[in-house]
């Protein structure tokens, strides 16, 4: 999936007013997903099936594996953007709505294998 059209699903979900901000917001949603992932090679295999602009910036600085469930998860999205929990919540909607878009299904199903059953529920039903 091309940028551009990523970032237009990440906007016209409402996570953002431009361009530049859908870029920030799916930055952030993205790095914080990949935390979710304990094991490092599941964090570099996911990275690498990534859109481009976002493959890039996370190979340079990977994520560390952060232990959270849904909760703190949102709670850590909220303090990347700098925003509460609701925005939040609709931020991770809008870039894991993306990203459903972009990678392939069976990439989709390993990641919620993954991570945390409760966030995985909670994505699944996004």
């Amino acid at each position: 999936m091309e940028k551009s059209a990523f970032l237009a699903v990440v906007q016209s979900a409402g996570a953002a007013e431009n361009p530049k901000d859908a870029e920030t917001v799916a930055m952030a949603v993205t790095r914080s997903l990949v935390q979710l992932l304990s094991d490092p090679a599941a964090r570099r295999h996911f990275i690498t099936e990534l859109p481009g602009f976002l493959k890039t910036a996370l190979r340079e600085e990977p994520p560390e594996w952060l232990p959270m469930d849904r909760e703190a998860f949102v709670q850590h999205v909220a303090s990347a953007l700098g925003t509460h929990a609701p925005r939040a919540t609709q931020a991770v909607r809008a870039v894991w709505k993306a990203l459903r878009s972009a990678i392939s299904p069976g990439e989709v199903a390993a990641f919620e294998r993954a991570i945390p059953p409760d966030v995985a529920v909670w994505l699944a039903a996004s």
